[in-house]
């Protein structure tokens, strides 16, 4: 029995089982469609290597903080990434936070910052959000204090002259 002679693609399409990256021809050719099937926050191999002559990050998370960085986030992108990424910051926020990384567990600031980079949250973000936090940590101390003229101690009570008979 011969074996069966496989044919050549009638097309040049891009194929899952294709070596990457491909050529600069056909990376030119198939730009568009390779981008569009691109995750948010990521791009292809090709991308990086033709378009930025620079290493494609080793993770998504760092790969998401360059593009943000660079500016090569798209609005669309932004808008599908901007949540994720607070969702993301919230959880690693509430207390007792822990992080595993596969060899162990990770907690206080070290699990935070562990889930930041996996997240890919940028550090200028980090910032913002953390300078919003302690302003309402420190608005909602504020609050709970008692006016200073209100007559009530430090112990919550009153010298009764605010009683009304």
């Amino acid at each position: 029995m011969t074996a069966r002679k496989k044919k050549p693609p009638k097309d040049d399409r891009l194929r899952p089982w294709d070596d990457r990256p491909i050529s600069y021809e056909r990376w030119l050719k198939h730009k568009d469609q390779i981008m569009a099937s691109t995750r948010a926050g990521s791009r292809p191999e090709e991308w990086w290597a033709y378009e930025k002559q620079m290493p494609q990050p080793r993770d998504l998370g760092d790969e998401r903080i360059t593009l943000f960085e660079m500016a090569e986030l798209t609005e669309t992108e932004l808008a599908e990434l901007m949540p994720e990424w607070r969702e993301e910051y919230e959880k690693a926020n509430e207390p007792n936070f822990g992080y595993c990384t596969g060899h162990g567990w990770l907690r206080g600031e070290a699990a935070k910052r562990a889930r930041y980079r996996w997240a890919g949250i940028p550090p200028t973000l980090l910032k913002k959000w953390d300078a919003e936090r302690r302003r309402r940590a420190k608005m909602i101390r504020k609050l709970a204090e008692p006016p200073a003229d209100s007559g009530v101690a430090a112990t919550g009570k009153t010298d009764g002259a605010d009683r009304i008979d």
